[in-house]
């Protein structure tokens, strides 16, 4: 089992293991309740009662839909009812809009209650898991929530087997992300190679660094947001349905337009980095047309006026921060949809 940690002293410890044989090892205190995605239950039924057979289980609906307030209400009354108290641990089993709702709940209930992450899909292990991010749906996606990091975060690498292809999928879109805003290396060892151990080790460490530089977002960690402005757009839409990791790497390929605008990308590397997309069977051409709600969604999702932070890559592993006004950003996407 390996722990993965930064140079740095922070505050979120990941660890990596094919099993969950030594998890009982890092609770210190005894009692404990699980909050378990039904899908995950029913899928790994057996596999969950061999390792968590002792404890109470809590099960949710899948699906973001469940990210509401509602649900919070829920896990709030049983916490309560169940007099769950400080002396317990909450073990959320999940993808990310388990570890957005619970943790959110876990977070607030009596001004904090210890929690623990069990991601059980490959974004949420190499992304949504790390960073402290939790929230519900209120109007909008994620309009209430805190960052709030949990005790540690365990990651079994060979539950992902038993993903759906598309969520499989899903992964890779921010694993990509991942090699071009700071790692070259990750970026060429994705052409050639598929070890998934390596990668998610390698993207966990990427995002561990860039979050304990900037616990908050008060800086360094708005470069975890490239390819996601416009992905938002893509997958809130209602005309055709996007994943999450398709609307990525449509946003992903949208910031490459605009920065090859900017920095004059060599040719032969935005070949490259399209064929990486190809290679995972990602969507290179977006199937949406232009319309003005998506500028609205835009400014909503960011808050801004007249302008925006929109991040950019000069080249394969090192991004920056591009101011761009709303008119040079409309004619961006006019374009972008002419391609």
């Amino acid at each position: 089992m390996k722990l993965i940690k930064t140079k740095k002293i922070n505050l979120i410890n990941i660890y990596l293991s094919n099993s969950y044989k030594k998890l009982n090892n890092f609770f210190i205190k005894k009692k404990k309740l699980i909050l378990l995605d039904y899908n995950i239950y029913i899928n790994l039924k057996n596999y969950f009662n061999i390792f968590f057979k002792k404890y109470n289980f809590l099960i949710f609906p899948n699906g973001e839909n469940v990210k509401n307030i509602n649900s919070l209400k829920i896990i709030w009354k049983y916490m309560i009812k169940n007099k769950i108290n400080k002396n317990y641990n909450i073990i959320i089993i999940g993808g990310g809009v388990m570890g957005d709702l619970v943790g959110f709940a876990s977070s607030t209930y009596f001004r904090g209650i210890d929690f623990c992450l069990l991601p059980t899909s490959l974004l949420s292990q190499i992304d949504s898991s790390i960073g402290g991010k939790n929230a519900i749906n209120f109007f909008s996606k994620n309009t209430l929530g805190n960052i709030s990091f949990p005790k540690f975060i365990f990651i079994n690498y060979f539950i992902i087997f038993y993903m759906k292809k598309k969520e499989f999928k899903d992964g890779y879109s921010e694993i990509i992300k991942y090699s071009l805003i700071n790692c070259k290396k990750l970026f060429f060892y994705l052409y050639n190679k598929n070890n998934i151990k390596k990668i998610i080790n390698r993207s966990c460490y990427i995002k561990n660094k860039i979050i304990s530089q900037d616990y908050y977002e008060n800086n360094i960690r708005s470069i975890l947001n490239f390819g996601h402005t416009y992905a938002h757009c893509i997958e809130n839409n209602k005309i055709k349905q996007f994943t999450h990791g398709e609307s990525v790497s449509i946003g992903i390929i949208f910031s490459l337009f605009i920065s090859s605008i900017f920095y004059n990308i060599h040719k032969k590397i935005i070949i490259k980095i399209l064929n990486i997309f190809i290679k995972f069977n990602f969507y290179i051409k977006n199937y949406l047309k232009f319309s003005n709600k998506m500028i609205k969604k835009i400014i909503f999702d960011k808050k801004f006026n007249n302008k925006i932070n929109y991040i950019l890559i000069r080249k394969i592993g090192y991004c920056v921060k591009k101011i761009i006004n709303k008119k040079l950003l409309i004619f961006f996407l006019k374009n972008f949809y002419e391609i």
